[in-house]
């Protein structure tokens, strides 16, 4: 009994938790500090791992890399919703228990009770998404076809205790429709997906800004979306082909309007770097390219190779259909797709935290608004009478 009173001591105790808030403070700022997966791809991490490695020696057994889906998060997490159950019961029977629930002062010790276990139900909610969760990102191409697996994303951050970890069904992108008002300011983003199991399509549906598409408990929401040039490589002595591939060109940002369609072209056989542009739309003014338009109507490749200083050592255009001789190689350009990024998420908890959070709410009308009706509404009975006492006095006198 003694041990048990000790440990339930220890369990309520303010000083837990305390010390459990300020764990999640610093596992928050490994979380802002450190590259997460699922955030950054597996070639950054390991890149700043390489570059940091003292810090790695000690974050990475811990975990921090992916600090939200730890153990120790998880383990910090459980503590304190252990602490306020714990808290929440002690008070309660404190308080005369389930007495406590009738009479005067019933609505607000029901509030309290009410506020303290939708706490207890976020925690748990929280606990279900970080064990159980899928985060992760797909890249297709227009008319590309990809399994759901776990070679399949470009990042992937999955919870611990996650049981079934991958529905392996076939997701692929149709048709990619782009809304652009005066052909510069991106209005609006449509993708048409289906899916496939065992080789059949099993279902079609839409992808749309704040509008997922759901399939099996995942949800499908746009992140990026850009161009993917189908190239042609082939030897320049007997024309054997080397690459015939789409090749999605990664999307840069030059202030809210502009946009740049640009990547290097990571083939061995080339020894330069050949780093390819595309222009979706286009004009010429003094010779020289301009780009004029986000419509793909009038396309061409800019073609551009480097030393190892990074220094420019050539530069030529292909049109859409045309070719370019590059060294000991032609470099063609076949046809012309969009590609679009998928953020894909599987949340368990977070049915049970949006229920909890209401139910929180209404908690905290009944516990408090009690409490505002004294603070600013009239002043009590024995003060009234009191005062007509008084008067009544005065009266007399």
């Amino acid at each position: 009994m003694k041990i048990a009173a000790g440990t339930l001591k220890v369990l309520s105790s303010s000083k837990l938790a305390l010390a459990l808030v300020v764990l999640l403070i610093l596992f928050s700022l490994a979380g802002a500090l450190l590259p997460q997966e699922g955030m950054f791809g597996p070639l950054d991490i390991s890149r700043w791992q390489e570059q940091h490695s003292t810090i790695t020696a000690l974050a990475k057994p811990a975990g921090f890399f992916r600090v939200f889906h730890s153990i120790p998060f998880l383990v910090t997490i459980f503590l304190l919703a252990v602490n306020i159950l714990t808290c929440t019961v002690q008070r309660f029977i404190k308080e005369g228990g389930i007495s406590s629930l009738k009479g005067k002062g019933a609505v607000c010790q029901i509030g309290f009770l009410i506020l303290h276990l939708s706490l207890i139900g976020i925690f748990a909610g929280g606990l279900m998404s970080v064990s159980a969760s899928l985060d992760g990102y797909i890249l297709l191409t227009e008319g590309q076809g990809i399994e759901e697996k776990h070679d399949s994303y470009l990042r992937l951050v999955e919870g611990p205790f996650r049981k079934e970890h991958h529905r392996r069904f076939v997701v692929r992108l149709k048709k990619v429709r782009i809304e652009y008002q005066k052909k510069q300011y991106l209005t609006g983003i449509t993708s048409q997906l289906e899916i496939l199991e065992n080789r059949e399509k099993v279902r079609e549906g839409t992808v749309k800004v704040n509008y997922p598409f759901t399939y099996r408990g995942l949800d499908f929401t746009h992140d990026k979306t850009g161009f993917s040039p189908r190239l042609v490589i082939r030897e320049r002595s007997n024309r054997r082909p080397l690459v015939n591939s789409f090749i999605a060109l990664k999307t840069f940002r030059r202030g809210q309007v502009e946009r740049e369609y640009r990547d290097f072209l990571p083939l061995p056989f080339f020894k330069q770097k050949v780093i390819v542009t595309l222009y979706p739309n286009h004009t010429r003014v003094d010779g020289q390219v301009k780009k004029i338009g986000e419509e793909p109507e009038n396309p061409i490749l800019l073609v551009e190779t480097e030393d190892e200083t990074g220094k420019k050592v050539s530069r030529g255009e292909i049109p859409l259909g045309g070719s370019l001789v590059l060294g000991n190689y032609l470099l063609g350009f076949a046809e012309l797709r969009r590609w679009t990024s998928f953020r894909v998420m599987d949340d368990p908890g977070y049915p049970v935290v949006w229920i909890a959070l209401w139910v929180g709410i209404a908690g905290f009308i009944m516990r408090y608004i009690p409490d505002l009706r004294k603070w600013f509404g009239h002043a009590p009975v024995a003060d009234k009478v009191n005062h007509e006492g008084h008067e009544e006095e005065e009266i007399k006198t």
